[in-house]
């Protein structure tokens, strides 16, 4: 597994870019801030993430059956007993299964399966939780969790 490194600069009031090494970009802001539209929000990345990383991994898992029309919808569900964090996720993988394959449906099933249980970092690292350290300015561990 590779490991990542991704710079985010404040660019105004809770407008935020974050950019990668290859120079692409993505903008973070509040919803419900209307100035910094179109933008993404934190949880939306997180989740655009999870399908992006399921969808490429498909790609190679399943990849017996024509997936071309696609369509992987990641939504959050939450309530207040969640603490601040999204309480479940759910991944739908949407297409129409080809009639030509008879056993399509099965290494479909088997692509997403091996997808989440071994393939896709993104939804793994979610399953199972990653350590968190933030460090200050001055080099100290503000937080570790």
């Amino acid at each position: 597994m590779a490991d990542y490194r991704i710079e985010t600069v404040r660019t105004g009031y809770r407008n935020w870019t974050a950019r990668n090494d290859r120079g692409a970009e993505v903008r973070m802001a509040a919803d419900d801030d209307a100035d910094a539209q179109p933008s993404f929000t934190p949880v939306e990345l997180l989740l655009a993430a999870m399908g992006g990383c399921g969808g490429l991994v498909v790609d190679r898992t399943a990849r017996a059956v024509d997936h071309d029309d696609l369509r992987i919808v990641v939504e959050s569900v939450s309530d207040p007993d969640d603490d601040g964090r999204v309480g479940r996720i759910k991944v739908s993988y949407e297409f129409d299964l080809p009639d030509n394959n008879p056993k399509a449906a099965e290494v479909f099933a088997r692509g997403v399966r091996l997808t989440h249980e071994k393939f896709c970092t993104v939804s793994r690292t979610v399953e199972h939780g990653a350590r968190v350290e933030a460090v200050l300015p001055d080099g100290t561990v503000g937080f570790e969790g």
